[in-house]
């Protein structure tokens, strides 16, 4: 395999790119000058060190300081109310919902959904890791409400309904208030795609 077709491969592997996407851009790398695929290089190389995974959101974030406690800006900004927990399916939703700016507690990032009748859900979504967090916000005593923020579907809503089941089972959530964004987002929309207005409506009328 030369590498071209090498590259082909690896840019497959991005979200939402097909066969002929990822050969329009190994063809736009070939045209480009020099300078900018050294530039490129030089920046995955710069990401490989300064691209982190928070310990307590699972969110993917780039920093050049070093943080002694290894979280994010978010996770460990004392403005934000650590009491109220969102959880979302992609980093790419707390970017939508941080514009928004609607929305001041902190993040659990599931890192996918759940297919319909799957058998290891753990495999999907961490849902281990979900539990180990909120068990230890509910012995701080520090958790108030857990907001559902997964995308308008089938698949979203199967999600939910698992979770809410598991962690009143493994965790026990009885005094935590459980709500989800209003109706008022579009079915099958996905978060990330929400405007400001829209994405405030809904929160301001979750149930």
């Amino acid at each position: 395999m030369n590498p071209a077709e090498h590259l082909t491969e690896l840019f497959l592997r991005f979200p939402g790119i097909g066969p002929k996407q990822a050969k329009r851009f190994v063809y736009f790398l070939l045209r480009e000058s020099i300078h900018y695929k050294q530039d490129l290089i030089r920046t995955i190389e710069e990401l490989k060190h300064t691209g982190k995974q928070c310990e307590q959101c699972f969110r993917f974030y780039g920093e050049t300081q070093r943080s002694e406690n290894f979280l994010c800006e978010i996770c460990r900004n004392e403005n934000r109310d650590n009491s109220t927990i969102m959880i979302v399916e992609k980093e790419l939703d707390i970017d939508a919902i941080e514009k928004a700016g609607a929305y001041n507690g902190i993040y659990f990032v599931l890192g996918g959904t759940l297919p319909l009748f799957v058998e290891k859900p753990s495999e999907h979504i961490r849902v281990r890791e979900l539990t180990v967090f909120l068990h230890l916000k509910l012995q701080e005593k520090t958790l108030s409400e857990i907001i559902f923020a997964l995308p308008v579907t089938d698949v979203g809503d199967f999600t939910k309904e698992y979770l809410i089941k598991t962690i009143s089972q493994i965790v026990g959530i009885k005094d935590v208030k459980i709500s989800s964004l209003a109706r008022g987002l579009s079915s099958g929309l996905e978060l990330e795609y929400v405007d400001k207005a829209t994405f405030k409506s809904a929160f301001d009328r979750r149930d």
